[in-house]
């Protein structure tokens, strides 16, 4: 079992501080303030950091110096799997900025170690699940792998197959599409609107989907499935549960992965955090080649490499908050990236 961190009030002076800031700049009803998700991981993140204080007998977070913040960036690495080591770093970080900006420190002890972080720890952005893909295995799925998926919905055929759809033509988050109400659709403009209450980032955004799902929508809403469906309970949202509830993120995500695996795409990859243990106590694999987020990596990787979209207008359409995370999301290094534009446009 892993330890039980102090309670805030127990932390470090300065953590409880920084702590109480974070959570007086916390409101889920203010689209302009930090949600409460976002400050509980903060939080978490920082009780963290102070049992690992404790553990190199380092008293104070103002006692930190580079040599000791070289360690967490290993110990972050050696303890913790996924984008937890990367994000856990990243809010330590930013905890030691706000330090210096009350002007209880010169210098960031993690600074020296920050842009080389990837390099030097492992610290990146990669998820586990992209770590274990085969040689010939993708993160993001292809329009063939989609249309092979659509064939193979279970007994909800309209309803799934719209689902696919969708998340393939807009490149929505699966919590998106569930909180979708019949008047997010504009069926005239093939628009859907994603509400701020609903987006990750809280910034609203109008994505587009394409003609060859008009047809789904259409059977789906005018055909009288939806409303079948939907007559034991009284809401509008779009998408419809077996038992007339709203359809949840994760059944959403179950209806991707049941379809990939019966198209003959699917396979479990390795076993994370949640997952349960056999006789052997040894972990059983849980996570998915191809889930949901595998359809909406497929919608960014086709946009930014297959169309002349921009990597500011494909930011903007999946919802990022910055166009810094489509690029190193979406786009590999490349020493001649912009060199064709340099020998048409260079100035004379």
């Amino acid at each position: 079992m892993p330890p039980r961190y102090k309670d805030v009030e127990e932390c470090r002076p300065e953590i409880e501080q920084y702590i109480g800031q974070l959570e007086s700049g916390t409101d889920d009803t203010d689209p302009e303030l930090r949600k409460s998700g976002s400050t509980v991981r903060y939080k978490q993140d920082l009780r963290w950091y102070d049992h690992w204080l404790d553990q190199n007998n380092i008293e104070s977070v103002l006692d930190v110096t580079p040599v000791a913040s070289n360690q967490l960036g290993q110990d972050l690495s050696n303890e913790f799997n996924g984008t937890t080591p990367r994000y856990r770093w990243d809010r330590i970080h930013s905890f030691y900025e706000w330090l210096l900006s009350m002007d209880l420190l010169e210098d960031n002890p993690l600074g020296r170690w920050n842009d080389k972080k990837g390099e030097l720890f492992g610290l990146t952005k990669s998820t586990e699940q992209s770590k274990q893909l085969g040689e010939d295995e993708t993160y993001a799925v292809s329009k063939s792998e989609v249309r092979q998926m659509e064939e193979h919905v279970g007994r909800n055929r309209v309803r799934d197959q719209l689902i696919i759809r969708l998340l393939w033509q807009t490149g929505m988050r699966r919590g998106e599409l569930s909180q979708l109400t019949l008047d997010d659709v504009d069926r005239d403009s093939r628009e859907i609107t994603i509400r701020v209450a609903v987006a990750k980032n809280d910034q609203e955004r109008v994505l587009a989907y394409q003609r060859t799902a008009e047809g789904l929508l259409s059977e789906w809403l005018d055909h009288g499935y939806r409303d079948e469906m939907a007559a034991t309970a009284d809401h509008d949202r779009l998408l419809v549960g077996e038992r007339g509830a709203p359809l949840s993120p994760g059944r959403i995500n179950e209806i991707v992965i049941d379809a990939a695996k019966k198209a003959g795409l699917n396979r479990k990859l390795y076993a994370d955090a949640n997952a349960a243990t056999d006789e052997n106590g040894d972990k059983v694999a849980n996570r998915w080649l191809i889930s949901a987020h595998n359809v909406r990596h497929g919608y960014g990787t086709y946009m930014v490499h297959e169309t002349g979209a921009g990597l500011w207008e494909v930011s903007k359409q999946m919802g990022h908050s910055s166009v810094k995370i489509t690029e190193e999301t979406y786009v590999d290094p490349d020493p001649r990236a912009g060199l064709e534009h340099a020998h048409q446009y260079g100035p004379d």
